[in-house]
């Protein structure tokens, strides 16, 4: 039995990294609650979508993770706002700018800055969004 929890636990990370998607939920400025959907076509490129309760972000980025376990992210991100965001950003913005993320045991903390691209909300030109939450 022992022998068997140990193939299987060996096997995990072969079966994850196969897997070219990740999941994650996480709760931030703007956007408040968030999921995402990330799919990494190889191990370096991943391209995710995140829309949440006050906005939503797509993102281009680089980085890699080991399953669930530790991981690390550069990504240039679109966000838009709709909802009722949180942080003094109206509705109806678009921001563009950039994000870093790590990860350490599936639990993630997050950090970007956006400059103002389109939108009627001429009194909020940067915008600094942190968050923490699950997965990637």
């Amino acid at each position: 039995m022992r022998t068997l929890f140990v193939v299987l636990l060996l096997l995990i990370p072969a079966v994850v990294s196969a897997f070219p998607f990740m999941i994650g939920a996480r709760v931030s400025t703007p956007q408040i609650a968030s999921v995402s959907l990330t799919y990494r076509p190889t191990n370096l490129w991943f391209f995710q979508v995140e829309p949440g309760v006050g906005g939503g972000k797509t993102a281009l980025g680089i980085g890699g993770s080991f399953g669930y376990t530790f991981g690390l992210g550069l990504k240039s991100s679109l966000l838009y706002t709709w909802g009722k965001p949180i942080g003094d950003v109206e509705t109806g913005q678009t921001y563009a700018g950039g994000e870093g993320v790590i990860m350490i045991s599936g639990i993630n903390l997050t950090f970007g800055l956006y400059g103002h691209v389109a939108g009627d909300d001429p009194d909020k030109d940067m915008l600094v969004s942190v968050g923490a939450g699950i997965g990637f």
